[in-house]
């Protein structure tokens, strides 16, 4: 590996410049995302956190040196190309903070900037849900007549019929919904607005929900405590939203049930049923039809049963 410089030995020095990155991204989630990465980055460096790495001695060679070590890191997460063009990412916004803030020099930000994400990809993690977990789901839900079993029951069927993503159902607000056409409008990865809507059941327990929390502004789901009360500013975090799928899940006796599941079941039905695969792209708020391929459920179809026309003899047991 390329020799890095330690952390304590510079000459030029930006200790801040990881939280100036942070700092300028949009999304809690976002934001929670690259210090991840930053974190193992720093790790990697034998620093105890961010704010100790010394970011303005980053270069071409000691990033590629850093990316390298992440591949070789023991787990399959870190070795996905997905993850490691993640991490490039969170670096060169790091290296974007320093020469905003005179610590790195121009030359030196342009060759980090032309280092290229490495090759190859993933199937995409998780798994799909499938109508009896969904009916499920949505029944055991549903019998809870609490505020909160309300809320819930809404959360779950928008997020089957509109495989939103759980940082956009929390940043929903009342102003986004129009409660008689079921239209929505939704701020999506990179500030980029597009529209999706609800119908049939899916709207019915919004509006179920909207008549308990009342439809005064602030976020559509908000925070509710254990004597029900309702806090109608108090928005939903992305960690909520996950703890209460994995709680509803548990009590329709499912497990493995993560939000990006909802997402991906909602592509596969949308491709299954024949839509064009631009207008799936469209509803997710994918930038490419590229992204929207990977949750196609036909090709995996039609290669089992491709496989399935080999016949191998056996002669064993």
């Amino acid at each position: 590996m390329t020799e890095m410089i330690p952390y304590h030995q510079q000459q030029q020095t930006d200790y801040q410049a990881a939280n100036a990155y942070l700092a300028s991204l949009k999304s809690d989630a976002g934001r929670r995302g690259m210090l991840s990465q930053l974190r193992k980055v720093a790790r990697i460096l034998r620093a105890p956190d961010i704010d100790a790495v010394n970011w303005a001695t980053l270069n071409a060679a000691n990033v590629r040196a850093i990316l390298s070590a992440l591949t070789k890191e023991k787990t399959d997460e870190n070795l996905a190309p997905a993850s490691i063009a993640t991490a490039l990412n969170a670096l060169k916004g790091v290296a974007r903070a320093c020469w905003e803030r005179g610590t790195l020099d121009t030359e030196t930000y342009q060759r980090i900037r032309s280092i290229r994400p490495p090759a190859g990809s993933r199937l995409p993690a998780g798994r799909d849900i499938d109508a009896g977990e969904r009916l499920a789901l949505m029944q055991t839900t549903a019998r809870d007549k609490t505020p909160a079993g309300v809320r819930d029951a809404a959360i779950l069927a928008m997020l089957i019929a509109t495989g939103m993503r759980r940082a956009e159902l929390c940043a929903l607000r009342t102003s986004d919904v129009d409660l008689q056409s079921g239209k929505l409008r939704v701020i999506g990865k990179g500030d980029k607005e597009r529209t999706a809507y609800l119908r049939n059941g899916a709207l019915r327990y919004l509006r179920d929900w909207l008549a308990v929390r009342g439809d005064g502004p602030g976020p559509i789901f908000c925070r509710i405590n254990k004597a029900g009360r309702i806090f109608p500013e108090g928005a939903l975090s992305t960690t909520a939203m996950h703890k209460i799928i994995t709680k509803r899940a548990a009590e329709a006796g499912l497990s493995d049930i993560t939000p990006h599941d909802f997402r991906r079941t909602y592509a596969g039905e949308l491709l299954d049923a024949g839509q064009d695969i631009a207008t799936v792209a469209a509803l997710l708020g994918h930038a490419s039809v590229t992204t929207t391929a990977r949750y196609d459920r036909r090709g995996e179809r039609a290669k089992e049963a491709a496989a399935a026309c080999i016949s191998v003899p056996y002669f064993g047991g």
